[in-house]
């Protein structure tokens, strides 16, 4: 099926709700800093009852936990005793997680966020979680009675610092990757983006003459989606074949049906799609992370056909 017709999750979830542990999957983006074997260093290890699991220290730092809203970078691997199920070490980088500035009526914090919320940068810990608080016992675990996460946090940054983090961030990798696209498809076009009031942003590299789709007239589009970066995910000039859909219908990711609206037949684009717009928190595993900005060069090759 095609990326670009994988319908996003409706509406955009607050920030941080966004961050927010699920039971199993949430975890799987972590990645191993330091085993259970490296106890020692400042403070004795101790053990912390949580809700569904324990806490036991390893390295307590001393450094301050995090307050509520604050991001917590961290590395971790989950275990079934001694077996490691599951490490995303060689992704080479490290999850982030939001300390929730509020908690929902009546919800229960994961163990393992109560665990961050504890920890401070340096700090390394295991929590034990009782399997018989999820509904059903995850895959590697069915004759298991706990589940083990083995935890390191590198830093805790405040909201505003991360956020500041993240855009610097984007910033360069969209100006590499536009670059890119441009010298490929337009060499010498400007990287001057225009943008809408939801956040899309686009760049026309050349105005078709052609007209411009209407809401529910079918459009045919040939393009190239390109993740921050550089690695293109899904490419319909490399099948051959543009994708049809109707305009404003939903058949598309929202970027799009905004996107394609605002060119002319025979216009050649790029789109930059944020998160919101495209495949929000959950993305399009196994090609699109969560949280995804994606950017498109778009070929409008047909209008009411």
């Amino acid at each position: 099926m095609n990326q670009i017709k994988q319908q996003a999750a409706p509406g955009a979830s607050p920030s941080a709700l966004r961050w927010r542990l699920p039971i199993l999957m949430g975890i799987l983006g972590m990645i191993l800093a330091v085993s259970v074997s490296s106890c020692g260093g400042p403070g004795a290890a101790d053990e912390v009852a949580l809700d569904g699991g324990t806490l036991i220290h390893h390295i307590q730092t001393g450094n301050p936990a995090p307050n509520p809203g604050d991001f917590v970078y961290f590395h971790a691997y989950i275990r079934n005793g001694d077996s490691l199920l599951f490490s995303t070490r060689q992704q080479g980088q490290e999850s982030v997680f939001q300390i929730a500035k509020e908690q929902p009526p009546g919800a229960k914090p994961h163990p393992v966020e109560q665990a961050l919320s504890m920890m401070g940068a340096g700090d390394s810990a295991t929590v034990s979680m009782n399997i018989d608080t999820l509904p059903q016992k995850p895959p590697g675990f069915e004759n298991a009675s706990v589940m083990l996460y083995d935890i390191a946090v590198s830093q805790v940054m405040t909201e505003e610092a991360y956020k500041t983090k993240q855009k610097e961030e984007r910033a360069v990798a969209l100006d590499t990757v536009l670059q890119s696209l441009i010298d490929e498809y337009q060499p010498g076009a400007s990287k001057e983006l225009q943008e809408t009031g939801s956040g899309l942003e686009y760049l026309i590299l050349e105005e078709g003459t052609g007209p411009q789709p209407q809401p529910g007239q079918q459009v045919k589009v040939h393009y190239r989606g390109v993740l921050l970066d550089g690695n293109t995910f899904d490419s319909s000039l490399s099948r051959g074949e543009p994708i049809d859909f109707a305009v404003g219908r939903g058949e598309v990711i929202p970027g799009w049906d905004e996107g394609i609206g605002l060119l002319k037949q025979g216009s050649k684009a790029l789109l930059v799609v944020p998160p919101d717009l495209a495949y929000g928190q959950r993305g399009a595993p196994p090609v699109i992370p969560p949280n995804s900005n994606l950017v498109f060069y778009v070929e409008l090759v047909g209008v009411g056909e």
